[in-house]
């Protein structure tokens, strides 16, 4: 029995609810604190720089949905484009409940709707993921050097986070390539289906498929690089280093909030990496409440984006389903 299995559900339950209210609080302080700063960059946003920031963002979603769906071909299960868009976006709004495991059990039933195994449906999700994270290491090596700079000369508070997020860094880079080596992967997903009691892969997973879907994952993650370029270019000009930094700065936040399970979407770790990132392009009397105000402007541009990514997608599946019964009635005619 494990230590958890011990402790009174309840009782966890409220621990849990603690941890994000405590979280949740220390955002909301670093916003009361810096709220003018952070009122006046929401206010300075001109709209063209925050619709081209949702677009894409949005083009960053459906380029992770094309690496889920390589992933799901390399475990020996194809689904199409739309599909696998129902599956990934719609799946993937349950990354908002506390707790890392929500978005994979949704994905495996929206996978099992679809006719898709359901371990394999996880196996894709999996895959995807620990993929995904192997390249947002690799990208994230380009906002290092601004990251290193903050961790020696920035305020205690974000320099405490950023030095956490590096040692992170340090610890998953090497573990995350040794796991990217298809014959290495091959024998992990083994493993798992063997312990699921599933048959496995009748052929090992290739450099080709694994290729691919870093290719698409390094093409989202640039995009959400871009995504939050747009926001800090209208309070500066970082030009193109200032670009691959929030490239490098946003797949670090982004790959590091996902070890954080108990708080919903990352909140709070995401935003320190940002944050520690962004203030030595900011000009002005006070940079970090204007990196707040962008990094806080880009979560919420982000759950917009969720939604209308998620929204698109069930409606194209709706539309599928509509044009597959007027085929039926038809062939039935």
């Amino acid at each position: 029995m494990t230590f958890t299995a011990r402790i009174p559900r309840p009782v966890l339950l409220v621990g849990r609810i603690a941890i994000i209210v405590a979280i949740a609080g220390f955002v909301a302080w670093n916003v009361v604190t810096n709220w003018g700063q952070v009122s006046k960059t929401w206010q300075s946003l001109a709209w063209q720089s925050v619709a081209l920031s949702l677009v894409a963002a949005v083009a960053a979603m459906g380029a992770n949905v094309l690496a889920w769906r390589a992933a799901l071909a390399d475990v020996e299960c194809e689904v199409d484009v739309p599909t696998a868009a129902q599956i990934c976006l719609v799946g993937g709004l349950a990354k908002y409940l506390p707790g890392s495991v929500w978005s994979y059990v949704l994905q495996m039933e929206l996978g099992r709707r679809a006719g898709l195994p359901r371990p394999r449906a996880f196996l894709a999700s999996l895959i995807a993921t620990g993929l995904g994270l192997v390249t947002a290491l690799l990208v994230g090596l380009a906002g290092l050097p601004t990251l290193l700079r903050e961790a020696s000369t920035g305020s205690a508070d974000q320099a405490g986070a950023v030095r956490t997020t590096l040692w992170v860094m340090l610890i998953l880079l090497p573990i995350a390539l040794l796991c990217a080596v298809p014959a290495v992967l091959t024998r992990l997903v083994q493993v798992f289906l063997r312990l699921v009691r599933r048959p496995g892969l009748e052929n090992p997973l290739t450099w080709a498929g694994v290729l691919r879907v870093v290719g698409f994952s390094a093409l989202g993650w640039a995009l959400f690089g871009v995504h939050l370029w747009l926001l800090a270019n209208e309070r500066a000009a970082p030009g193109i280093g200032g670009l691959l930094v929030c490239v490098g700065a946003f797949a670090i936040a982004m790959s590091v909030g996902m070890f954080v399970v108990i708080s919903p979407s990352g909140l709070g770790v995401r935003e320190s990496v940002l944050v520690a990132a962004m203030v030595p392009f900011l000009a002005g009397s006070d940079p970090k409440g204007t990196a707040i105000g962008i990094a806080l402007a880009s979560r919420l541009i982000l759950t917009v984006a969720d939604l209308i990514a998620a929204g698109l997608a069930a409606l194209t599946g709706m539309r599928a389903l509509r044009g597959s019964g007027v085929a039926e009635d038809s062939a039935a005619s």
